[in-house]
């Protein structure tokens, strides 16, 4: 079965993680697995638990890295389309560094998902994605990112 977003408002924490005006990011797939853009690595907020510890959480399980939470998080709502099917998420974007130089010294890397599906991981310039020649996800991300 494809992934669709869930029929409710969903928590997020995505880490922000800059390198030389590069960004960290991981694919984003569409159902027949052609890329549709990219989006900073983190994961779904579970009940209970703050938004900062998802994202230790969500990166050490797909990177197997801990990271240091630079800042306060930028929090908006998203809305998004995905296959025809609407999502509906609070992003909490926190901006973070990466404890391991491995993957400062490389551009593109494998990570590994929970359901153990695997995804690349890429530093692409922030300016691709200001330009339009690549698609960054949150939509509203880059804005938030302009703002500060």
């Amino acid at each position: 079965m494809k992934w669709r977003p869930a029929d409710r408002v969903r928590a997020v924490a995505i880490g922000l993680a800059v390198q030389n005006s590069r960004l960290l990011v991981v694919e984003a797939l569409d159902d027949s697995g052609a890329l549709q853009g990219w989006r900073p690595p983190g994961g779904g907020v579970q009940f209970g638990e703050p938004a900062s510890k998802a994202l230790e959480r969500e990166i050490r399980e797909e990177l197997d890295c801990d990271i240091s939470i630079d800042g306060r998080p930028w929090i908006f709502e998203n809305l998004y389309e995905h296959e025809g099917a609407i999502g509906h998420e609070v992003v909490f974007a926190f901006p973070i560094t990466l404890m391991e130089g491995r993957f400062y010294a490389s551009s593109r890397f494998e990570i590994s998902e929970d359901s153990g599906t695997r995804h690349w991981a890429e530093w692409i310039a922030l300016s691709h994605f200001r330009s339009g020649e690549q698609v960054l996800f949150p939509l509203d991300l880059l804005k938030h990112m302009a703002e500060s």
